[in-house]
């Protein structure tokens, strides 16, 4: 198959299964080459997709990690709003403030969680914004250490 432009090397547009259209743009006065492929994608009967004409969202700022009380072994979780965030996610590690975080709370619509109670080790939280329902940004920064003791929380 040969290209419009006369390509009909292995590895043209055309030869790869992209046949598509030249046109020149005579359209307000313009001139050059288009051009479109006749390729559609096929998506499943179950599928969704979004788009927005917008940035994913920023990370999150401000993350702090509190104690409920003493005796409690819950934390609180705050962050300051993001920008067309429409919600948030948390996770936590009980290894280290660089270690691997894992997913505790998805769609959160507020600037703040409170865990349920927590076993006894050294945790850290981060928190990431979501726009819509699949654009999510990065991870905040890491929050101090919380510690969960046979007899409570303490912040060190």
């Amino acid at each position: 198959m040969r290209e419009p432009n006369g390509d009909d090397s292995p590895t043209s547009p055309a030869r790869r299964g992209l046949v598509g259209v030249v046109a020149t743009g005579i359209l307000l006065g313009m001139t050059g080459t288009a051009w479109a492929t006749n390729w559609v994608p096929t998506l499943h009967p179950t599928s969704a997709g979004e788009a927005r004409g917008q940035s994913v969202p920023a990370a999150p700022t401000g993350a702090t990690a509190a104690c409920t009380s003493s005796s409690a072994k819950t934390v609180k979780v705050s962050w300051t709003t993001v920008t067309r965030a429409t919600s948030y996610t948390v996770y936590d590690t009980a290894t280290s403030a660089t270690g691997t975080y894992s997913s505790v709370a998805t769609g959160v619509t507020s600037t703040s969680w409170t865990s349920g109670t927590l076993s006894a080790a050294n945790y850290w939280f981060e928190v990431t914004a979501y726009t819509g329902t699949n654009w999510i940004g990065a991870k905040s920064t890491s929050t101090a250490e919380s510690t969960i003791s046979s007899s409570g929380c303490v912040q060190p």
